[in-house]
């Protein structure tokens, strides 16, 4: 409930050209080579075929110096079908290469607005000329001038869309690192805290013990001499112990906010906790069994955290009432939520606040269950009395 939903899972796919953007600045090439290799072929045959010829490697040059210096092969491209009609030779061949390379140059990034109009002026007037109507009459010289354009403006689409995919899947892709640099984040803070509260109740465990191992030596009978020795190396060892800890509390503790370390969370508090959420305006309906039962350290404090994600969860997202239930039954604590979420709510089951309560759950050696069903959402979690390992 706490985290964002998925975002790169509804991004659409793009088309087949965005996926594989190379596919149309190798095809292009492909045609307008096929289309050389036709001119090669027949134009040396023409009535005209020396000046065909000049004028189709000029075409060619166009498109091989395009790839290096598009503006210088723009040039050339434009001027084979003029140098055609000069030459006394038929300029088709030619324009239609100005505008395959027209399509290639403007997908490779020149502008539409300067190669469009350049190439299309070029051909429009090459076989207008040659028609000797100067383009006006000649529906073959607007075609040519038009073709020129419509590739320009193509060229330039699909270049845009292309660089708008690569930005918004850049984008995505930040976003979803972002996202999952604050779930590890707010995993590192919540053990973190775990931590804390653990070193917390360790101490004062540990200086329990040494305060009993010091009553067990006074009482003593003085010829107990080995079994003073051995209490009181004992008590040297639990001394340096509760050093170390609470050096390393204080590690912890300072973190790097420097700020004041909160007291322990304990499943005693958890009715405090719920008169507070009322007071601040949530409706809860809450039974809480028998809180006064002694549990270790990890449950305990797992208890009070979960119980209150769960409520500043349904606080946030929820609506309506939330039905708590906190009870010590057996070998077992349980701790269960229940609110109503509304349509629009951003329930994410992988939230970085229900990250935190299973890590408290896990570190208690339970188990915590989330369920999310028809505008249902419930937090359901058990924990064991006593946490595996400090059985005695």
């Amino acid at each position: 409930m706490t985290g964002s939903s998925s975002i790169a899972g509804g991004m659409p796919h793009p088309p087949l050209w965005m996926r594989h953007p190379r596919l149309l600045e190798f095809g292009a090439p492909v045609l307008i080579g096929a289309t050389i290799v036709a001119g090669l072929v027949t134009v040396p045959f023409d009535e005209h075929g020396p000046g065909g010829l000049t004028a189709l490697l000029i075409s060619t040059a166009g498109v091989v110096l395009g790839h290096r210096w598009p503006q210088a092969g723009l040039g050339l491209l434009a001027a084979g079908p003029l140098v055609a009609h000069a030459a006394g030779a038929e300029p088709l061949l030619m324009w239609q290469i100005a505008v395959f390379g027209t399509f290639l140059l403007t997908l490779r990034g020149l502008s539409g607005l300067l190669s469009g109009p350049v190439v299309g002026i070029a051909n429009l007037l090459a076989v207008g000329l040659a028609a000797g109507t100067f383009g006006a009459g000649d529906p073959i010289a607007w075609i040519a001038g038009a073709t020129a354009l419509a590739a320009a403006a193509t060229g330039s689409a699909i270049r845009g869309q292309r660089e708008y995919w690569a930005a918004l899947q850049g984008r995505t892709h930040e976003a979803v690192a972002g996202r999952d640099a604050a779930v590890a984040r707010s995993v590192a803070e919540e053990r973190l805290r775990i931590a804390r509260d653990l070193h917390d109740t360790l101490g004062h465990e540990i200086a329990v013990v040494s305060m009993h191992l010091g009553a067990a030596e006074v009482q003593l009978p003085a010829s107990a001499v080995p079994a003073r020795e051995h209490l009181a190396a004992a008590r040297g060892s639990v001394k340096s112990l509760l050093a170390e800890t609470q050096e390393i509390l204080r590690v912890l503790h300072t973190g790097t906010d420097g700020a004041t370390p909160s007291p322990v969370a304990s499943h005693r508090d958890i009715p405090d906790l719920v008169e507070k959420v009322r007071d601040a305006g949530l409706e809860v309906d809450a039974v809480l069994g028998d809180l006064s039962r002694e549990l270790s350290p990890q449950t305990s404090a797992a208890a009070y955290r979960i119980t209150q994600e769960a409520l500043t969860n349904a606080q946030r997202y929820g609506r309506g009432r939330v039905r708590l239930t906190v009870d010590v039954v057996g070998p077992v604590v349980t701790v269960e939520a229940v609110n109503d979420v509304g349509p629009q709510s951003d329930v994410d089951r992988a939230g970085q606040g229900l990250i935190g309560m299973r890590e408290r759950a896990s570190a208690a050696g339970g188990r915590l269950d989330v369920t999310a069903d028809g505008g249902r959402f419930l937090v359901r979690a058990e924990l064991p009395v006593v946490v595996e390992g400090a059985r005695r």
